[in-house]
Parts: C-alpha cells; structure tokens; sequence
C-alpha cells in the first residue's frame, strides 16, 4: 500500500498558532513537521484502540459483513 499525499487546510486560533511556532523556533522544527507528527501520533493511537476494541469484541474488521451490497 503506498501513502499517498494530500493537501489539508484549515483555520485555528491565533493563540494555539503562536504555541505552535514557539515549539518550532525552540526545536528547529517547521509547522509542517510539527503538524505531521501529532497527526501521525493521534491516528496511530486511534488505529490501536480501534483494533484492541475489535479483538475484544470479537470483531475482524477485513471480514465482509453479512448482506452487504456492494
């Protein structure tokens, strides 16, 4: 499977930007990496419960569901 890129826009407070920016002129860090990080970090810790709650469940997520019409 290869990543693909995409592009993602969106607008934030002024004040958790400049929080952002401070963390980037402390690490050496661009907005971009810092931004890519966090998002890399909070979707690997969502992919992670959502699969301890399917094995818990009994749930295997590859499996087509009953009746489901393609």
């Amino acid at each position: 499977m290869t990543d693909r890129k995409t592009e993602v826009r969106f607008e934030c407070p002024a004040s958790e930007l400049a929080v952002v920016d401070g963390y980037c002129q402390a690490t050496g860090k661009d907005r971009t990496a810092v931004f890519r990080e966090v998002l890399g970090s909070w979707s690997k810790e969502k992919l992670h419960v959502a699969t301890l709650i399917c094995r818990v469940a009994g749930v295997n997520p590859v499996n087509p569901e009953g009746g489901r019409h393609e």
